[in-house]
């Protein structure tokens, strides 16, 4: 009798126990279908689904509806739902940064306050970042802007945006400054910075633009080379060729005795011994793309020499290089110390840059294009010339070797 009743009660607690299983299995499965159906409908962004679900208990959903309100400039009913959400995700960016806009209309300081809370959550949410960019700027707080526009750069997020504040970053002394002191620590983005003032730098930045680069060169991290190079090109580029000339003088240490030389490095010294990939301005001997099988230079104990080899059926640049001729005539000699200089390999052609336009030559000699070569540059439309080195297709073209160069 006994064994019968102990048998009876174990069979109640295993369907006791069974029960409290499949109601506890029933609530996870109400709960899991509810908090996936909330999932839903912020996905959808669907009014009326997003409508069904406590805000307070689902944070995302009423995230959502409160961005909906807004859009729709139902301020209310956004600042009714963005409440609720907010103090049930207080960690939440997006959810803070919701609730700001939605005191926007009604309570701008507190909007405030609680905009600084979302910036200080994450940098990673784009229109808080844009946010307190503003908000920084009206504060003329330097340092802050820079920090979200840096923030913004590294995430790769609205570049064409970030490009444009970047160079209106240089527009005056104190943004200059912060923008230094981020530049300083060599971010990422710091080449494309770079690259795009290249070819998007506008010519009434160029002076703020020097004024940065004499910034950085006080830091730990100064321009290098190519970054001076990619200023003094765009320069070139738009025509302000003296004032490249005059910054690739002062940035990168050219002698006063050199200064003077026309062209620049008459006797190849500092091509000869230029690395292999170094940053060459265009008031720099520049060698062809494909002259390296047609010209060397090599040492002799009066300097170096430069050799230059017959390039048959071909015409292309060996050398070239911006000059800054006045209006006149000029004459380019050659100390040719070996071969005929009637059966060089080689001529000298000078062009307008910008225009290409070619000026008319003659020649000292009939038949020498590379010594007693007369070029007269017009009073208009050629402020800068390009000297080039051409090889010619003559058949009787000898190997020759030149010294130095003169053009005066």
């Amino acid at each position: 009798m006994q064994t019968e009743q102990t048998t009876s009660q174990s069979t109640g607690r295993g369907y006791a126990r069974k029960g409290a299983t499949l109601v506890g299995a029933a609530l996870l499965l109400w709960f899991v279908g509810v908090q996936g159906l909330a999932a839903v409908a912020a996905r959808s962004g669907s009014p009326a689904l997003l409508l069904l679900f406590d805000p307070g208990s689902h944070p995302d959903a009423g995230n959502k509806l409160a961005q909906l309100y807004l859009r729709s400039q139902h301020f209310d009913q956004a600042l009714a739902i963005a409440k609720p959400t907010a103090f049930a995700a207080p960690m939440d960016v997006r959810i803070m940064r919701t609730l700001g806009q939605a005191l926007q209309a009604t309570k701008p300081a507190v909007a405030a306050n609680v905009m600084r809370v979302a910036e200080k959550l994450s940098w990673r949410d784009t229109p808080t970042s844009l946010w307190v960019m503003r908000d920084a700027a009206l504060q003329t707080d330097y340092p802050r802007v820079m920090a979200q526009l840096n923030a913004l750069a590294r995430r790769q997020t609205e570049p064409a945006t970030v490009q444009k504040l970047f160079h209106a970053s240089i527009g005056d002394a104190p943004s200059r400054l912060a923008f230094a002191a981020v530049l300083k620590d060599n971010p990422p983005w710091r080449g494309g910075f770079f690259a795009d003032s290249r070819t998007n730098l506008p010519r009434e930045s160029y002076p703020k633009m020097e004024a940065l680069l004499s910034l950085l060169a006080g830091t730990k991290s100064p321009p290098s080379g190519a970054e001076r190079m990619t200023f003094i090109d765009r320069m070139v580029d738009t025509g302000d060729v003296a004032m490249a000339r005059g910054y690739w003088l002062r940035s990168f240490g050219i002698s006063s005795n050199a200064r003077g030389q026309v062209p620049y490095d008459p006797s190849f010294r500092a091509v000869a011994t230029r690395q292999k990939g170094a940053p060459v301005s265009a008031f720099e001997w520049r060698i062809g793309p494909d002259a390296d099988q047609f010209i060397a230079f090599r040492q002799t104990d009066q300097g170096y020499v430069l050799d230059i080899n017959p390039a048959h059926d071909i015409a292309v640049p060996l050398l070239a290089q911006t000059l800054l001729l006045q209006p006149g005539t000029h004459r380019i000699d050659a100390d040719i110390v070996q071969g005929s200089a009637l059966q060089a390999p080689a001529e000298w052609q000078l062009t307008c840059s910008g225009s290409a336009t070619a000026l008319i030559r003659s020649f000292a000699t009939a038949g020498n294009e590379l010594s007693g070569v007369n070029i007269t540059v017009p009073p208009e439309g050629c402020k800068a010339q390009t000297l080039t080195l051409m090889s010619n297709d003559r058949m009787s073209a000898q190997p020759v070797t030149i010294r130095s160069i003169s053009v005066r």
